[in-house]
């Protein structure tokens, strides 16, 4: 099966707060700790996509799709297998060494070596309330197909107290899950209306609104690198002309990216982006060279003259991670 996932915009805003938030910064160190857990759920999300593109037989992956149970609230599901048969849903995780299972409250744990015990949610919890999310999804909608699911573990682990009809598995049973899953029930959905499901659920994509790095881990964004930063050193560069710059600890020379830096307005600072606002993230003086600059990219624009705010729909309307430029 083919399985299509994107760079998360959440893990790419992470590290690009890591390269703007100055080394004084009191959050610096929290966000830090909430990057290394994005990556170690994006390498279990990588890892489990690797066993699902081995399962042999018809069916349509959808990743990162966020169903709408009511206005406002999301569920969000890493994988979702869809068949004419049943659905299927992956919760991917990565946590290393030994791990305790525990039922009341149902957590995990994992004693470190000093003594130290850091506790996980339970993602059986996390996978029920997915599940019964997208059963009522269905259900509103008078689609009757049955929905399953596992939480795949990438990690090579030791398990303690986990319940024998526990839904976890290491990723490399994926296929095997899958497979006898799927060839132990009788199609259900006609092939129009399962080309109509797919489509309904490919509408489910992207339902959250963005919240800024600032605002999610109340920092000040006084607190982050102003202007354009050296890739190798994150020093600040100092501008020889509008699309030149220069960095004095690395001696080495660089086209200005506006489009990575007005990103990193959006990603880190606001959803919204004016003219002054611009100039003073870049240290441009004029108004005149800001408005072209904001006139190369596709933006959405609203207001009129000096009251103009651009903004982008970071989950539907980049490059890749970029912003598209204008033709």
């Amino acid at each position: 099966m083919k399985v299509t996932r994107r760079y998360p915009i959440y893990l790419h805003a992470l590290e690009r707060a890591m390269e703007r938030l100055k080394e004084e910064t009191p959050e610096r160190e929290q966000v830090w700790e909430e990057l290394l857990r994005q990556e170690a759920g994006y390498f279990g999300e990588i890892a489990s996509d690797r066993y699902v593109r081995r399962s042999r037989f018809s069916g349509v992956v959808l990743t990162d799709i966020q169903i709408e149970i009511e206005p406002g609230e999301v569920v969000q599901i890493d994988t979702l297998i869809l068949t004419r048969r049943g659905i299927w849903l992956i919760e991917s995780k990565k946590y290393r060494g030994a791990l305790q299972y525990h039922l009341s409250p149902r957590r995990i744990e994992r004693k470190e070596r000093g003594g130290t015990v850091i506790v996980f949610p339970c993602p059986i919890v996390q996978l029920e309330s997915q599940i019964h999310a997208l059963e009522g999804w269905l259900d509103a909608r008078g689609i009757k197909l049955p929905v399953f699911g596992t939480v795949a573990f990438a990690s090579h682990n030791v398990w303690e107290g986990l319940p024998e009809d526990t839904p976890i598995i290491p990723v490399r049973e994926i296929p095997l899950y899958l497979e006898t899953g799927y060839g132990q029930l009788p199609e259900q959905l006609s092939v129009e209306s399962f080309d109509e499901l797919t489509a309904l659920l490919d509408q489910e994509r992207h339902h959250l609104q963005w919240i800024p790095i600032c605002k999610r881990f109340s920092i000040n964004p006084n607190h982050l690198k102003r202007g354009f930063l050296c890739k190798d050193c994150s020093g600040p560069l100092t501008r020889e002309s509008e699309r030149t710059l220069h960095c004095k600890k690395c001696d080495k020379k660089s086209k200005a990216d506006y489009g990575q830096l007005i990103l990193d307005w959006f990603l880190l600072v606001h959803p919204t982006l004016n003219n002054a606002q611009l100039r003073a993230f870049t240290k441009i003086k004029r108004k005149q060279p800001a408005s072209r600059i904001l006139r190369r990219y596709e933006l959405s624009e609203s207001g009129k003259s000096v009251g103009t705010t651009y903004s982008v729909n970071l989950y539907t309307d980049l490059d890749g991670l970029e912003i598209r430029k204008r033709g």
